[in-house]
């Protein structure tokens, strides 16, 4: 649009860039790695990432040196190692038909599945688009721990029927427990559990607003996490190492929720473009200067420093994107010598490069993972605006504020 050019700082004296022009393609983020592909399962996806071998290592460990000792004295090692391994790997098929309640009731729905996937802490059943009302986002939730707790009673009643003696007998009934404690657990009142998913459709129910009750499960959920950190902690004090493990699912629950809470914040911007949002013509470095350089202008210019901005290259090309707070963690001993287009490439994820009329529901999770920045480019992809997470955030929270007033008025 006529007036939103940006201003190019390429040395000292802030002479201005002539031609910015095209965009350098962008690394992916990084994570847990797509894992091992399992086929597809009733026409799904499903894969296991290799951190799931370590739940195996562990169950199977805790079988083999405590559990199955313990309720089954006088065997041998092989034979408790033996049953403990595929004790373990039974309770994984249990968490793979957790997933596959989810699935079957989403579709059910007329909700895509796009894959499940196993990982270290149970797994997560990848849906594309919204659940149509609350009674089916409430289904598909329930779904999951319904069918563990049921396995958990076909187990305990197998151990029954085995008539409790013998590791068989002792393998079934820890594998009941377990069960039915994962159905328990995923039940409680916390995005991103199953709990939380209810929680969210009973409030979806009761207020007619998706969002709203996304972010209210989400903030459960964090406290939920708090509270499953503390506990792990208050068990390895008391000489407990399976505390690290329940503090690390806390820890988990705390990250999830609130990337949930931040996706339903977004969801409340639909309709909105980036253009609506992003900050224009912003102050553009060119990526060849060192930090001491920007910082002393910095010192020296009466405007305001930006708090993030992005970088163009010798031709002008978009080469990434920092913040003022990037360069002030530089040494001091080191900033004459670092140049910006080093801090950029030292690091895994680069910004997004996004267009201003791209709809901000659709870039709200690729913004998070790129750092909390994105570049936004013209046609000729000349940096023409810069947007954050925290200006998300800021809007949502306006459209928030904007949607209860209008509540009130209209009470």
């Amino acid at each position: 649009m006529p007036g939103e050019t940006s201003r190019v700082v390429t040395n000292p004296d802030m002479k201005q860039l002539d031609r910015p022009t095209s965009v350098p393609a962008q690394r992916r983020g990084g994570g847990f790695g797509t894992g091992l592909r399992l086929g597809r399962w009733g026409g799904v996806a499903v894969s296991a990432r290799w951190s799931v071998l370590f739940t195996l290592a562990l169950f199977a460990d805790v079988l083999a040196t405590s559990a199955l000792p313990a309720a089954r004295p006088g065997h041998g090692t092989a034979a408790y190692w033996l049953v403990g391994v595929l004790t373990a790997a039974v309770f994984l098929v249990t968490l793979l038909a957790h997933e596959f309640a989810h699935a079957v009731v989403a579709r059910r729905f007329g909700m895509q599945v796009k894959g499940i996937t196993l990982w270290m802490l149970g797994g997560f059943t990848e849906l594309d688009g919204r659940s149509p009302s609350p009674h089916a986002d409430a289904l598909v939730a329930v779904a999951g721990p319904a069918t563990s707790i049921g396995l958990g009673a076909v187990s305990a009643l197998l151990a029954w029927w085995a008539g409790g003696s013998g590791l068989l007998g002792a393998g079934l009934s820890w594998l009941a427990s377990i069960s039915i404690l994962l159905g328990v657990f995923n039940l409680l009142p916390g995005a991103p559990l199953d709990g939380g998913r209810l929680l969210r459709a009973l409030l979806w129910w009761r207020y007619q607003d998706r969002a709203r009750a996304g972010r209210v499960a989400a903030r459960v959920g964090r406290v939920l996490g708090f509270v499953l950190i503390a506990l792990g902690f208050l068990e390895v004090v008391a000489g407990s190492f399976l505390g690290l493990w329940l503090a690390f699912v806390g820890w988990f629950i705390v990250a999830a929720a609130t990337a949930e809470g931040q996706l339903d914040q977004v969801e409340g911007l639909t309709g909105l473009q980036v253009g609506d949002v992003m900050e224009p013509a912003p102050t553009v470095l060119a990526e060849w200067w060192t930090v001491e350089q920007v910082l002393a202008q910095a010192s020296r210019d009466d405007q305001p420093v930006a708090r993030a901005f992005p970088l163009a290259d010798f031709a002008g090309h978009a080469a990434g994107a920092l913040t003022l707070r990037d360069l002030e963690r530089v040494p001091f001993g080191r900033r004459a010598e670092t140049r910006l287009r080093d801090i950029v490439r030292s690091r895994r994820r680069q910004p997004l490069l996004t267009r201003r009329e791209a709809l901000l529901t659709k870039i709200a999770g690729q913004l998070r993972q790129r750092g909390s920045i994105a570049i936004v480019v013209d046609d000729d992809n000349r940096p023409i605006g810069l947007l954050t997470a925290d200006d998300l955030a800021r809007v949502a929270r306006s459209v928030e504020r904007d949607r209860r007033k209008s509540a009130s008025l209209s009470i």
